[in-house]
């Protein structure tokens, strides 16, 4: 609400009449100067005349020297209300005047010539006649008084209808265009109407520009609402996504620390708040290699998404986690911020380690199978190279095995080789333990002596071992033995193939000689 003094109507009333006001008072002083002297002008005119009436009358009186003519002369003079005394004077002074003349002041006396009334040109004496002031400055100052007046009163009803036509042509427009405007609530498509007789003028272009700008202004309005409704809409999502994926979300700062984190993120983590936390690094098993790549991922600019399976120290339980995760480069104008995503794939890395062992171990024995064991003895052969050392495999094969399945059955049969196995394991310590088939098992041996000195000791020990009774039911024992046939690489070939044969037949070799022994494979020709 805007107070009564500060309205426009009021300003421009006030203003009108203090400028008419100033106005009139430099008009009244202005005319009434020059009313003063115009009157002023006018009596000394008159006098003139009244001069010019009695100035052959004078002119006789002055001629003959009729003093009493000469005496009425200057009273009539001196009735004269303009007239405050009147002297004739003649050639020899002063001759008659009026009871009124007084010549104290000589510059106000007004001297007229009286000529001669028969010789033109030729002049008898003055006729001076005193103005009476006190009266002429009355009159003077009454009528210069009244025109004062009358420029007053002109100036206060100028100014009282220029006041009147500027409240009703322009300030009461305004105003009520100011209530009007005041009443628009944003968003309502309700125009301001122009005022009556202002459709052409200034009032009614400014009307029309703010119903422009109303406009603009609503539908700068709308598309803000608009926005902020599928940002609200967007954002109950992106929250909905965020609190209630079966994903672990974080964000981390530049320091690696965890700046927010969904509940799934706090579950999977085993914390309850991420306040007063250790960097993300410290969380994982992989703590330095990890450390090491947020430093990569920040710093490299053609590295934005990278995907890694890690191991999870939970923090309410000693057990390792398997997680997936998913880490996004996110950059902002301050600085590069790192968003992971979290699955949990324990039980999934679990079971594909189960169904990994099961595809390459035997199920009895839990020891490598065939398949299985053939990568790994490849791989020994290649690292055989890469040092230039030896590497050997003995071929073990079971005697008198046979007759314990067909005596106490295949359950006692399967006791003898999960004893064997586990004998051959502790036996075989760095080298690897191969189910090799049956009642078959071999041993691979890195860094093999050029002497096969450890190979030789080796396969004694097997030897003794194996043929150490196995229990296989209550107090229920047997007793079966080995034969073992001995290859080397590269001695005994280049290829594993040519080794493992090289290593059956001198297995066979041992059987055919009465078993319970070893024997080293011949080198060919063609090898080593």
């Amino acid at each position: 609400m805007i107070p009564n003094r500060q309205k426009l109507y009021v300003k421009v009333a006030v203003a009108i009449a203090v400028g008419a006001f100033l106005a009139a008072v430099v008009a009244c002083l202005y005319f009434f100067w020059d009313a003063r002297e115009t009157k002023l002008r006018e009596v000394k005119n008159q006098l003139g005349q009244i001069a010019l009436t009695v100035q052959k009358t004078a002119s006789v009186a002055l001629y003959v020297k009729d003093v009493e003519l000469g005496k009425e002369i200057v009273e009539g003079l001196e009735v004269n209300d303009l007239v405050a005394g009147a002297l004739l004077t003649a050639d020899s002074g002063d001759w008659v005047s009026s009871r009124g003349f007084v010549a104290d002041d000589v510059l106000q006396v007004l001297e007229f010539d009286i000529p001669h009334p028969f010789f033109a040109g030729e002049v008898l004496g003055k006729l001076r006649l005193l103005p009476n002031n006190e009266y002429i400055q009355s009159r003077a100052t009454e009528v210069a008084l009244k025109q004062a007046w009358m420029l007053v009163l002109q100036s206060a009803l100028i100014a009282l209808l220029v006041s009147l036509l500027v409240h009703k042509t322009l300030t009461a427009p305004l105003n009520r265009l100011t209530s009007n405007f005041e009443n628009i609530k944003p968003g309502d498509n309700n125009p301001l109407s122009v005022p009556k007789y202002h459709a052409q003028d200034e009032i009614g272009s400014l009307v029309r520009g703010i119903n422009q700008l109303v406009a603009n202004l609503n539908q700068s309005i709308e598309k803000e609402r608009s926005l902020r409704q599928r940002t609200e809409l967007l954002e109950r999502k992106f929250r909905l996504i965020f609190e209630r994926a079966s994903a672990g979300i974080c964000l981390i700062d530049p320091g690696n620390h965890v700046l927010v984190a969904n509940e799934a993120f706090q579950r999977l983590c085993g914390t309850e708040s991420i306040d007063n936390q250790p960097a993300l690094s410290h969380w994982f098993e992989e703590e330095a290699e990890l450390a090491r790549f947020f430093d990569e991922l920040r710093g490299n600019a053609n590295l934005n998404h990278v995907e890694m399976e890690l191991q999870l120290r939970s923090q309410q339980s000693d057990q390792l986690k398997w997680v997936h995760c998913l880490f996004s480069k996110v950059e902002d104008s301050t600085q590069t911020l790192i968003e992971v995503m979290m699955y949990d794939i324990t039980e999934r890395t679990y079971r594909e380690r189960m169904i990994r062992f099961e595809a390459e171990h035997d199920p009895l024995t839990q020891l490598k199978n065939r398949r299985s064991g053939e990568r790994l003895l490849v791989d020994m052969m290649r690292k055989a190279d890469q040092t230039r050392t030896l590497m050997g495999v003995l071929l073990i094969d079971l005697d008198k095995f046979k007759p314990v399945n067909d005596i106490y059955g295949h359950e006692a049969g399967d006791s003898v080789l999960k004893t064997v196995a586990e004998r051959l394991v502790k036996l075989a310590g760095k080298g690897i333990t191969i189910r090799w088939g049956g009642d078959e098992f071999l041993i691979g041996i890195p860094d093999v002596d050029e002497d096969y000195n450890k190979l030789r000791q080796l396969a004694q020990e097997i030897l003794v071992q194996i043929s150490r009774p196995v229990a296989i039911r209550g107090s229920l024992s047997c007793e079966v033995g080995a034969s073992v046939g001995i290859a080397i690489y590269p001695h005994h070939g280049h290829t594993l193939e040519a080794l493992l044969e090289a290593a059956d037949v001198a297995m066979y070799e041992v059987k055919e000689q009465g078993r319970g022994s070893f024997r080293i494979g011949r080198i060919s020709s063609g090898a080593a």
